[in-house]
């Protein structure tokens, strides 16, 4: 078991099941999903205390009453939440999710705190073994450095074009959002930014899988795991990224082919799962066991 921090959000989300997938001009009926804990800082940290580990996680949500529903369902899962920040006077971010007959989910952010609230940011405690971060700040910027200085994985979501600098060892998005990546040259692109602690890029592709790519021109390419049923995609890149986090910290960054099938399965449990929070048998039979990734 490794002492983990995560970094990114914690929502209310707000659900949404429609009778049809959403088109420009629709008029379609739903039902009330009610409201559920999400955001990608939970979505991650919950899958890796799944794996056994101490996680810490670093967010912000309101003073209301919905910000400290979050903080007891965070604490229920059994996540450190001493870092996680009541903001004076501000709501709790509560996005709407939609989710059709298929399991596909349509987000609209109603965003009114986010980890830029993080003032000042964690600061390195010498301790810590992982982090995950699902965010862009600038401000992480220091931490993420030093933490790779002296060789602590950190994947990172990655970030946008305008930032010049974000070191981490792993930088991993989905090929149909906009980032700092050159889809020509992923590797040259991020290396460029994140500096010589970067290993691998990983970009996934949904059902085409993921593919990592690293110095000297390596590409590995893994496929997505099958899915009996997709119930609801919500949250299944940030457990994906969670999975990358957990195989690093238990056999390095080395052999990468290995961490890319563990992360393919821990999302598809996510996605075969109600509601973005990875199940509780997220390590169980049919998926690579905590610790043997």
């Amino acid at each position: 078991m490794a002492r983990l921090w995560v970094i990114g959000n914690v929502n209310a989300d707000e659900v949404v099941h429609l009778d049809a997938p959403p088109w420009p001009g629709a008029h379609i009926a739903g039902r009330p999903g009610g409201e559920r804990l999400g955001g990608g800082g939970a979505n991650g940290a919950v899958a890796l205390a799944r794996a056994g580990h101490a996680v810490t996680l670093h967010a912000c949500v309101g003073d209301d009453a919905t910000g400290a529903a979050m903080v007891a369902a965070c604490g229920a899962e059994g996540l450190d939440v001493s870092g996680l920040r009541r903001l004076p006077g501000r709501a709790t971010s509560r996005p709407l999710i939609l989710i059709d007959p298929d399991g596909e989910r349509t987000l609209i952010a109603r965003r009114t705190v986010s980890t830029a609230d993080l003032d000042p940011p964690p600061a390195d405690d010498g301790r810590v073994a992982g982090l995950l971060v699902k965010a862009a700040s600038s401000a992480l910027v220091p931490l993420m450095a030093g933490l790779t200085a002296r060789g602590v994985p950190v994947v990172a979501h990655a970030p946008p074009a305008s930032m010049a600098s974000w070191p981490a060892t792993v930088w991993v998005t989905s090929e149909s959002e906009p980032s700092a990546l050159d889809p020509a040259a992923p590797w040259a692109s991020a290396r460029a930014r994140a500096g010589a602690a970067l290993r691998w890029v990983v970009v996934t592709r949904g059902a085409a899988g993921a593919t990592a790519f690293g110095p000297d021109g390596a590409e590995v390419t893994g496929p997505a795991a099958p899915v009996a049923r997709v119930v609801d995609t919500t949250g299944a890149g940030d457990v994906f990224a969670a999975g990358l986090l957990h195989g690093l910290t238990e056999a390095g960054g080395d052999r990468i082919a290995p961490i890319l099938d563990l992360a393919a399965h821990w999302a598809a449990r996510a996605v075969a799962t109600d509601g973005s929070i990875p199940p509780g048998d997220l390590c169980g039979p049919g998926v690579l066991p905590a610790g043997d990734p």
